[in-house]
């Protein structure tokens, strides 16, 4: 979602003292966050560097508890990176500190923090040695680091200026709440209790909607209507669908994979796109099973848990081919095959998921070459096309032609050597 790299002039790899990984949280609980708020005004994300032998996210949890006195806090994926060298004007040299930033809930609430000023700020990385826990909305978090920064004179290479430029990201785009709804809904997946999954057959072959569905549905609705209130939602489980052509509107599959869901097969997913004017601008993709986080916005690249990502440049027959069976297409059924089995004499192997947008994450990833189906609806390709475009990828039908947001098509995506 994010990658800031803060660099430090004339320092080379020679110049570097030691490099060092820290992790930081995002941390949402009812449109606000968690945060330190500083003795001099300004704020960070709880967090600091990892020790040895620790794993990000335990380092994480240590933090949080040791900076606002909270455990309970569910910790997501990476959405987003830092890089800094940090010089030392007297040696000459640098440390390099790369930051991770998770996603994460406040699960107790308000009340499950307290609101005492912890001692002194563990392992001395920041320039801060006091702060006290509390929730603050973004904007105001924004607002008080611009304040403190153009009153001290700050330099730009300091925590505050990294902090700021973050709030000053998600102050502007609504991907990371779009992110956090479809992160929290994974959950919602992940404890499904699968003695008690009420199935109800659909139109077409294996065409399947459970409870879960409805209920992942129904809670994305509220939480990205509340997001964008002027935005149409298109989902899935509806009988009519509005038109997306026009203005603003999310296009949201709950579950791709129902059946894989329904199964237990573990590789389902909930996809979601944000349009304007039939034109895809933003992208989400959880896979809960993996705990992978895909996203990408227009113009601005694709991400998988805060990292970028890119299509392979492996060709044809060194590449997978991924592909779909339309199965609630019976006529589509044998030319599907047919495909696949001439891919099949021309690439390493074909795969089949049963998931379409975790088709198209992986060719975004560069884990294969090729996709196709015969025939998707728009909430199965809308997040996932575009995320295969930010990646350096081409999606269009099967015959060559754009995809159309308005209505079922066929959908190939290539790498852009593999043809």
């Amino acid at each position: 979602m994010f990658e800031i790299r803060r660099t430090g002039e004339c320092l080379t790899a020679e110049d570097v003292k030691r490099e060092r990984t820290a992790v930081r949280g995002i941390i949402c609980h009812a449109g606000k966050l968690l945060m330190a708020g500083t003795n001099s005004g300004g704020y960070r994300f709880p967090g600091g560097c990892v020790k040895s032998g620790e794993k990000r996210k335990e380092a994480l949890l240590r933090e949080i508890r040791e900076e606002t006195g909270c455990a309970e806090v569910l910790i997501g994926p990476c959405i987003g990176t830092t890089y800094e060298q940090n010089a030392d004007g007297e040696s000459g040299t640098a440390d390099c500190i790369k930051s991770f930033y998770y996603l994460c809930v406040l699960k107790g609430g308000a009340g499950s923090f307290p609101a005492e000023k912890s001692a002194a700020c563990p392992g001395g990385c920041e320039e801060e040695p006091e702060f006290t826990g509390g929730l603050v909305g973004v904007k105001e978090a924004l607002t008080a680091n611009q304040k403190r920064m153009s009153e001290s004179g700050v330099k730009e290479t300091s925590w505050l200026a990294r902090e700021t430029e973050i709030l000053k990201r998600l102050a502007d785009s609504y991907v990371w709440e779009i992110a956090l709804a479809v992160y929290e809904c994974g959950q919602i997946v992940m404890d499904a209790d699968r003695d008690r999954v009420q199935v109800d057959a659909k139109e077409g072959r294996a065409n399947f909607v459970t409870d879960y569905d409805r209920r992942v549905q129904e809670e994305l609705r509220a939480r990205l209507c509340a997001i964008a209130p002027e935005a149409v939602f298109v989902g899935e489980e509806e009988d009519c669908h509005a038109s997306v052509m026009e203005g603003t509107a999310f296009i949201v599959d709950p579950i791709d994979g129902t059946t894989n869901f329904i199964r237990d097969y573990k590789c389902s997913c909930i996809s979601v796109a944000m349009t304007c004017d039939g034109n895809t601008e933003a992208g989400i993709v959880y896979n809960p099973y993996l705990d992978e986080l895909f996203t990408a916005e227009k113009g601005m690249g694709a991400y998988r848990n805060g990292e970028p990502i890119h299509v392979s440049g492996e060709p044809l027959e060194r590449g997978i081919v991924l592909f779909g069976t339309a199965p609630y297409y019976e006529a589509l059924s044998r030319r599907s095959f047919q495909m696949a089995y001439e891919y099949f004499g021309k690439a390493l192997d074909v795969r089949r998921s049963g998931s379409a947008a975790i088709d198209l994450c992986n060719i975004a990833c560069g884990r294969a070459e090729v996709f196709f189906e015969l025939m998707l609806s728009p909430w199965d390709f809308a997040a996932g096309a575009l995320l295969v475009e930010e990646a350096g990828g081409r999606v269009t039908t099967v015959d060559g032609e754009p995809l159309s947001l308005g209505e079922p098509c066929s959908v190939m995506a290539v790498n852009g050597t593999a043809e």
